[in-house]
């Protein structure tokens, strides 16, 4: 824990001095929310949206505050690692007596933290100077975001497995990062699309995440209902953790014999 903390006050630190990022971060969050603000009040009441127990503007706060939070542990992983590989410190931390998970994790520790914390400063936003209409359940939310979380984290190692081995972007972050934004009801519901994409998108764990977290912050959904929605995100983690994990084994023993870690 100790050391996790070590690489987090590192980070923030560094983030601390560039306080214009931070600045131009927060401009952007408030713009994106203002154009769909006023967006929602072109498109006015839709009847599609009653299922979810909320307007437009409602609607689509959550999806853009929930799939920027996944998004962040789908493609940080593998980002950090491309960054040490360039700086030439990853050499050095994976000298170090720790597994290649945990190098990667306490990486990434840093930006998964404050992207969380900054989808709940974009939902605030939203509810105080908006008016987002929130009925949150605050047990079921925060239990159904670890539950997405899971499959998303072992997606987000995958993507570093292939960035230690190939010394590149990872471009299925961005395929499927393109994909969740289209298909799994970012800032449109899944029930606007042809019902062969509609199929398609419950192959996607960010469908259900959205769905689940949404009835958690809209309609106080209880835990029985999202339960169904745990046992599918399980599902998920279950087949890509093992994967993941097969994955970062591999591009250890691939850097170790090849001797090709220096070389970022």
């Amino acid at each position: 824990m100790r050391l996790a903390w070590a690489f987090i006050r590192r980070d923030l630190l560094i983030a601390a001095s560039y306080r214009a990022n931070f600045l131009f971060a927060l401009a952007g969050g408030v713009v994106t929310i203002t154009a769909f603000y006023f967006l929602a009040k072109l498109i006015g009441p839709a009847p599609l949206l009653e299922r979810y127990g909320a307007d437009y503007f409602s609607f689509v706060l959550l999806g853009l505050a929930i799939a920027s939070c996944l998004r962040t542990l789908q493609a940080t992983f593998a980002q950090r690692v491309r960054e040490s590989q360039v700086d030439g410190s990853l050499e050095v931390l994976l000298g170090a007596p720790l597994s290649t998970f945990r190098v990667v994790g306490y990486l990434a520790a840093y930006q998964v933290l404050a992207s969380i914390l900054k989808a709940c400063g974009l939902v605030l936003l939203g509810a105080v100077a908006f008016g987002a209409r929130l009925r949150i359940n605050p047990w079921g939310f925060g239990a159904t975001l670890l539950f997405a979380a899971l499959p998303f984290g072992a997606l987000g190692l995958l993507s570093a497995a292939v960035v230690l081995v190939f010394k590149r972007s990872d471009p299925i972050t961005y395929v499927l990062d393109t994909a969740n934004y289209l298909l799994c009801g970012v800032i449109y519901p899944v029930e606007v699309l042809p019902p062969p994409l509609q199929w398609f998108s419950k192959l996607l764990p960010a469908t259900h995440a959205l769905a689940a977290l949404r009835a958690a912050a809209l309609s106080s959904a209880p835990i029985q209902g999202l339960l169904p929605a745990w046992g599918i995100l399980t599902a998920f983690a279950l087949v890509l953790w093992p994967t993941a994990a097969a994955a970062l084994a591999f591009a250890r023993r691939h850097l170790e014999q090849t001797g090709t870690l220096p070389h970022g």
